[in-house]
């Protein structure tokens, strides 16, 4: 790994567009000031803490242990004293806001409650060199904290990441990892997805067939899955307090229940046996709402799982019902004529009444996808705003808060971009950036000024349905990979650093290029703290055309990284010429850079795709073919993506077009992948050059799947020659229904 000493040494001073001294912290803090002389961390600093804050202070002890070397000694006080890190409990602070001096005899972190002081300690270490994140032990550094005063508390309440563990069951050392990641941030609500049609995934002794049938799909080899036992769950949850994040259940009604009730058929409207999915889809099976077993059942799993998360919440999911099977359930349609009602969507409203009547008791409050909002649900609840906004106005008007999780800047299982070899993620939406995250904004436009104090924040979600769309992503659990974790991590950083400052800073503290320029060195904190990450491509500082060309000018924007270059249209790898100064080409398609970190660490390429205006009628561009990758007289594989680019049921032509060169090149029909299995193809030999510009396949698409990945093969050969470049356009002709 390769690190400028001056991050190592010590941390660059940041002053932001609002003339705020930050360093890099992020969040980036309410108030920060210089305050002279750094502290410098040694062997026979002590940390003293004041009240009940022995814990807090063995746990700072043990943040700071590994990469210094020093078992510092940690001692009850009532006051600070020099060489030391002092945790000060005061009165009139907010419940998780805090103050945090640094001078050159000492450091004070103050705070009314043991979550202030958490987040002080993170803030602390933000200041120290990047190795400070490292698990093992870095000699000959000087641990310097720069001397700051910092004045700091969050703008929203609810702060939070969804983990979805149901489509894919990730153990509880990743989940306790992934409390890390979001603590390091000072994000404060786990909302873990523990139940879907996928997998059931919480230990309920009265039920032992949900784990021992509902947590598990497949047959023979393939059969996969686990489940958290309840001390498991004990643990993490005593885990994540510790770190201030509460972690909230989600047990989904009256949908997404297959697991349940492949478990327990009874439990469905007709009581015929399922199994648990071992491809994703949305299952048409919900709970019978005509029975009273029904909520029995769900009366008991409650009981059991209160007794493991204290938290005041619980998630019902309710998103996404289907009412095939109340419309012709005996049971259902008299529940529905008792209670008067006209549809079934009703149905799911009384239904919702009943988990809320049934959870008060314990003290909880319903948290729902914002499906859940509907006129008839009198007790207060929590509106999770996922895809209709207007279900934001129509809750705060009722009475309800809402916590906003907006597929277009917070689901983090869509990719950052488009470009080439990005990961295998959702596609039907667009990609969602670094950028587009931080633009995020949990105050909705248009909401009655009385009704903010309803939002109570934001939160990011990662699905894993990408785990059950084939079999790409899945590990291979004989050489103890960890492949899922890290296709998480990936998806999830730099992007939670993004939504961890929007909801918490407040929204004048904000500054997009400010951001970025603090994230230089986090990059170098996640390869210490062994957490996953997408780096970033380089920034383009600017292009200036001239008479001849292109002046291509970058900015590395990782602390230590190089830039790596090539100017023949290919993509450039880790031994690619080194950029030191702004690149002059002919053509922009011709330039692409790289951001290495390591030879096995670095970006997807900055590249400048040309828009080829003039093939509109072919549909929409898709790939190139250049003359580097044609082989003379030799059939050579040719495979692109076009995932994204098939996207429903129906006719697709591809088309090959000759853009310039000498020769023309032969291609051997083409074969269309979904989830690297064959399933179209056009088999007619063709080819393109000076004379036949274009050759164009046909195929059908008649089961189309959401999420799954596509591509296109073939084989191509120069014909006389391989100097010729060209284009692939795809192009939907008709739905084949």
């Amino acid at each position: 790994m390769k690190y400028d000493l001056k991050f190592l040494v010590s941390c660059c001073l940041v002053l932001t567009a609002n003339g705020l001294f930050a360093q890099d912290i992020i969040p980036l803090p309410k108030t920060a000031q210089s305050s002279g002389k750094s502290f410098v961390l040694n062997a026979k600093t002590i940390i003293r803490y004041d009240g009940d804050l022995e814990a807090h202070a063995a746990l700072l002890s043990g943040f700071l242990s590994p990469a210094t070397g020093f078992d510092l000694e940690i001692m009850r006080a009532a006051s600070p004293a020099d060489n030391a890190i002092y945790l000060d409990l005061v009165d009139g602070l907010p419940q998780e806001a805090y103050e945090l001096d640094v001078n050159e005899d000492r450091v004070i972190i103050k705070a009314s409650a043991a979550a202030g002081i958490f987040y002080g300690i993170q803030t602390l270490r933000q200041l120290m060199p990047v190795g400070i994140y490292s698990r093992e032990r870095i000699k000959n550094l000087e641990w310097e904290i720069s001397g700051i005063h910092v004045k700091d508390e969050p703008e929203y309440k609810w702060r939070g990441m969804m983990l979805d563990v149901s489509r894919y069951f990730f153990d509880k050392d990743y989940v306790m990892k992934y409390i890390d990641m979001m603590s390091m941030y000072k994000l404060n609500t786990l909302h873990l997805h523990l139940i879907d049609d996928a997998g059931w995934r919480l230990e309920i002794k009265k039920y032992p067939k949900l784990t021992s049938i509902g947590a598990w799909r497949g047959e023979g080899a393939e059969r996969t899955g686990g489940y958290y036992t309840q001390d498991d769950i004990r643990e993490m949850v005593a885990y994540a307090a510790m770190r201030n994040v509460e972690i909230i259940p989600e047990i989904e009604v009256p949908a997404h229940t297959l697991a349940a009730i492949a478990a327990y058929p009874h439990l469905s409207c007709n009581e015929k046996p399922v199994k648990v999915q071992v491809q994703h889809s949305i299952s048409r099976e919900l709970y019978c709402v005509g029975k009273e077993s029904t909520f029995e059942f769900l009366q008991d799993v409650f009981e059991e799982a209160f007794q493991l998360f204290p938290s005041e919440y619980i998630h019902i999911g309710g998103d996404e019902a289907k009412y095939d099977r109340w419309e012709k359930c005996a049971h259902c349609q008299k529940r529905k004529q008792e209670l008067g009602l006209n549809k079934e969507a009703e149905l799911q409203v009384y239904f919702n009444r009943r988990i809320q009547e049934m959870v008060k008791k314990y003290g909880k409050t319903i948290v729902g996808w914002d499906e859940i909002i509907e006129e008839g649900l009198e007790e207060k609840a929590v509106g999770m705003i996922w895809h209709n906004k207007k279900k934001a106005f129509a809750a705060t008007a009722q009475g309800h808060d809402i916590v906003l999780v907006l597929t277009d800047h917070c689901y983090f299982d869509f990719p950052e971009s488009n470009i080439p070899g990005e990961v295998k993620a959702a596609t039907w939406m667009p990609p969602i950036s670094l950028e587009k995250v931080y633009r995020f904004n949990p105050a909705i436009e248009g909401l009655d000024e009385k009704y903010r104090p309803q939002i109570l924040g934001g939160q990011g979600a990662l699905w894993s349905d990408q785990f059950i769309h084939g079999t790409v992503l899945q590990e291979i659990a004989p050489i103890n990979e960890n492949r899922s974790e890290a296709y998480f991590d990936y998806l999830t950083f730099p992007r939670m650093a993004a939504l961890a400052e929007v909801i918490w800073t407040s929204r004048a503290g904000q500054e997009w290029n400010g951001f970025e320029q603090r994230m230089q060195t986090h990059y170098n904190r996640y390869d210490h703290a062994g957490y996953g990450y997408r780096v970033p491509q380089p920034k383009l500082v600017h292009k200036e055309e001239h008479g001849d060309g292109f002046t291509i000018a970058l900015e590395n924007i990782v602390a230590g990284a190089e830039i790596r270059y090539s100017t023949n249209g290919i993509k450039p790898n880790v031994y690619s010429e080194i950029y030191e100064k702004p690149v002059r080409v002919k053509r922009l398609q011709d330039f692409q850079a790289i951001t290495v970190v390591s030879r096995k660490h670095y970006s997807l390429p900055l590249l400048f795709p040309v828009d080829y205006p003039e093939f509109e009628k072919y549909g929409k561009f898709m790939a190139e073919w250049r003359a580097v990758e044609v082989v003379s007289e030799q059939p050579v594989e040719f495979e692109r993506k076009a995932t994204g680019k098939i996207n429903k049921n129906g006719t697709y032509e591809v088309t090959f077009l000759y853009l310039d060169g000498e020769s023309d090149i032969k291609v051997e029909g083409l074969a269309v992948y979904k989830n690297n299995r064959i399933f179209a193809s056009d088999k007619r030999p063709g080819k393109c050059g000076k004379e036949n510009r274009s050759s164009t396949y046909i195929f059908e698409v008649d089961n189309y799947e959401t999420g799954a990945e596509y591509s296109i093969k073939t084989k191509i050969e120069g014909i006389g020659g391989n100097d010729s470049n060209g284009v692939i356009f795809i192009k939907y002709k008709e739905n084949s229904d």
